[in-house]
């Protein structure tokens, strides 16, 4: 009889942890490989819960990308524990669980303070503490904002102040405009543009992707005499046991695994469609992409948000760690997103990051047209190779290789 009592306690209290971690899940945010582990754990303790059919995991299609080191948000929770300073810990968890691959802010201010419902004080005491963490940089809203950051954190008040102030002057390297609009001698421009050197654009990029122990793809784009397929895949097909539960429906433990059964359920094929949804959207608006290899076409979150009647928090929590196959590669699907800023006006916002990855670059190995395409993407910048070469010449840039014979 002791031995069942204490049977009984541990089914209880495996159910209690189970119903207490999937009750706090945001389901949007699970990538296939998380989605399948909640239900490979759900399916060994909750009876209610089956598959139609034998699960192989083998059937999976999956890259391989293993690592041992701590994600950007591990850490972040690491210091966040041993932070003496008082804070609202539902605040931090939503900043640190926001941050993007980069470790930047993922929406603007004023989503924060609608999703967080709180004044502007209590948001801004809780992101300074969280970029006061390590590393320098972390939690800014873009490349620029992170500079700033570790240049105040560095004591280099005055470069602060001028590259909040000037920002868009001093980043196109015109020394002459910025003499004339900052005042500054040569001597101290020069000063400026080595403490603005010695800050990481991107200092949460060593942490991109490490919490992945799979890339495991929810849709395949195929392409079928000019017509776009999507196909959901890595979705097993779970089921509920109705039947079961008519013979046990008095045993109150086993009412509350059936609801959670079902509040699992509902909420998997919630996300599923979702991801679905959005998928065919973004996917749609890029047509061209996929179909005639055209560049990509402006397409921000919040056009996005807007074409699928979901709020940009839903969005990017949707495309958090989701990736689509093409092709036989796998690629985030959140790449299919491009910053207005790449239409119309768009030459200038690259020529001026092109003049700032040229200045910085290693002159004894100078950037090929290539590597600063990648150096591009990484600022959400995205154009050809040969739109560099264009750009090169009107900017009077030489080539990696004529740079080297120099």
């Amino acid at each position: 009889m002791k031995q069942k009592f204490r049977m009984k306690q541990t089914y209880k209290q495996t159910f209690q942890l189970n119903q207490k971690m999937i009750h706090s899940l945001d389901f949007l945010k699970l990538n296939s490989e998380d989605m399948q582990s909640l239900i490979d754990n759900a399916l060994q303790t909750n009876p209610f819960l089956e598959l139609r059919k034998a699960y192989d995991p083998s059937n999976h299609s999956y890259i391989e990308n293993i690592s041992n080191h701590p994600s950007l948000q591990e850490e972040l929770y690491h210091q966040l524990y041993a932070c003496l300073k008082s804070y609202d810990s539902h605040i931090m968890s939503y900043l640190i669980e926001s941050l993007n691959d980069r470790g930047f802010l993922s929406y603007s201010y004023d989503v924060y303070l609608k999703e967080l419902q709180i004044d502007e004080n209590t948001f801004f005491k809780h992101l300074e503490l969280l970029q006061s963490f390590e590393p320098a940089g972390v939690a800014a809203s873009d490349a620029i904002d992170s500079i700033c950051i570790q240049l105040k954190r560095k004591g280099k008040e005055n470069a602060y102040c001028l590259m909040k102030k000037y920002k868009d002057i001093i980043l196109t390297q015109n020394y002459h405009q910025i003499k004339q609009t900052t005042h500054l001698t040569q001597r101290e421009i020069d000063i400026l543009f080595e403490d603005i050197k010695q800050c990481q654009p991107f200092p949460c990029q060593n942490y991109s992707n490490q919490n992945d122990i799979y890339v495991l793809p929810d849709i395949d784009i195929i392409i079928e005499n000019e017509n776009i397929q999507i196909v959901p895949i890595n979705q097993p097909n779970v089921m509920v046991n109705d039947h079961l539960y008519q013979s046990v429906r008095d045993n109150e433990d086993m009412k509350n695994f059936f609801n959670e059964a079902h509040f699992l359920l509902e909420n998997l094929t919630k996300r599923n469609k979702t991801v679905l949804m959005v998928a065919n959207e973004l996917v749609d608006l890029q047509k061209s992409y996929f179909l005639y290899n055209d560049e990509l076409v402006s397409c921000t979150l919040a056009d996005l948000a807007q074409k699928c009647g979901f709020h940009e928090s839903t969005i990017s929590r949707t495309l958090h760690h989701k990736y689509y196959r093409f092709n036989n590669e796998v690629y985030p699907l959140k790449n299919l997103l491009v910053s207005k800023t790449l239409s119309g006006d768009s030459s200038d916002s690259i020529k001026k990051a092109i003049v700032l990855l040229i200045h910085n670059e290693d002159k004894q190995k100078p950037l090929t047209d290539e590597a600063i395409v990648s150096k591009l993407e990484e600022l959400d910048l995205y154009c050809s190779r040969r739109v560099i070469v264009k750009y090169r010449q009107q900017l009077n840039i030489p080539s990696s290789s004529k740079q080297k014979r120099k």
